[in-house]
């Protein structure tokens, strides 16, 4: 196999799938399952394009098979079915390689983008239409970190639809903002009726006592911080995921305050500054790594 050859195919496929998704968005009659499901294609090719201009052996697969070890190490005609049999990674393993060698962070929303992809392909349910334009808007956004480094312009790959997509992109993230400001805003009013009429001794118990336990959530790992609407103590959850090196990760997915009712998932968890994390000490961690927290 011809490292430079198959990168280029993978590229042009993820074109080719880009446009295709694009064209079911912005043309009538409007398809927007088949616009995301295409899209999260064109994200999988263009990331294991990437992987295959670094090493094609980080296309295999997470157990790879002797005949893909030979594929992939260029030992084709040792194969009887050649390229045919090969297994790569996965769309999610291939991010999450792609942020360990290239410290590529994948924005908001595109684990969402796969996991509705994988519904659409499987079970034929999509997202609601009102979140198909951040789906898009990820994958848009992360295809566009990616061409750097295969000396691609964004111009290049979007073509016709270059700058729909830039509005597309600039769409998305200012409404992601404006929600996320309106619910800090009223958790901030809920905060401020409920302790306007207390002294500071009592609002401190009622602070104390509210935040001791933390919402229902169907994650079973919490974490001490801060809510950014009220200030007061309160827990994050998510799940651990074994890192390199024995390193665990904390991977956050839902937070809420009992004391304003704050509630938080997905891409505001982000803007609230609770990101992945070690849960090693500082001195362990090596600050040049971390793992693709939105695929985990």
């Amino acid at each position: 196999m011809d490292q430079d050859e198959i990168r280029d195919e993978l590229v042009r496929s993820a074109q080719r799938w880009a446009r295709t998704a694009l064209d079911a968005y912005f043309e009538e009659p409007v398809d927007q399952d088949f616009a995301v499901h295409h899209m999260a294609v064109a994200v999988e090719h263009l990331a294991k394009g990437c992987l295959a201009s670094i090493a094609l052996t980080l296309l295999a697969d997470v157990r790879p098979s002797v005949e893909d070890l030979l594929v992939l190490g260029g030992q084709e005609g040792k194969v009887e079915r050649g390229r045919a049999s090969l297994r790569t990674v996965g769309g999610a393993e291939a991010v999450t390689r792609l942020a360990k060698v290239q410290n590529v962070k994948p924005p908001a929303h595109l684990a969402t983008l796969r996991d509705a992809r994988n519904g659409i392909t499987h079970m034929g349910w999509g997202r609601a239409s009102s979140e198909c334009r951040e789906l898009l808007a990820a994958g848009v956004t992360y295809i566009d970190s990616l061409l750097p480094a295969l000396e691609k312009e964004p111009s290049w790959f979007w073509e016709v639809h270059y700058e729909a997509c830039k509005n597309l992109v600039e769409k998305a993230t200012s409404e992601l903002k404006l929600r996320y400001e309106v619910k800090v805003r009223r958790a901030q009013e809920t905060f401020a009726k409920l302790t306007e009429r207390m002294t500071d001794s009592e609002k401190a118990a009622v602070i104390a006592g509210l935040s001791a336990a933390p919402l229902p959530s169907r994650w079973y790992l919490y974490i001490p911080t801060q809510c950014p609407a009220c200030e007061s103590p309160a827990l994050v959850s998510g799940r651990d995921k074994d890192g390199e090196y024995g390193d665990i990760w904390f991977l956050p997915r839902f937070f809420g305050c009992r004391v304003c009712k704050l509630t938080l998932t997905g891409p505001e968890l982000e803007l609230a500054g609770m990101k992945g994390h070690s849960l090693r000490t500082e001195e362990e961690v090596d600050d040049d790594w971390e793992p693709d927290f939105d695929f985990m």
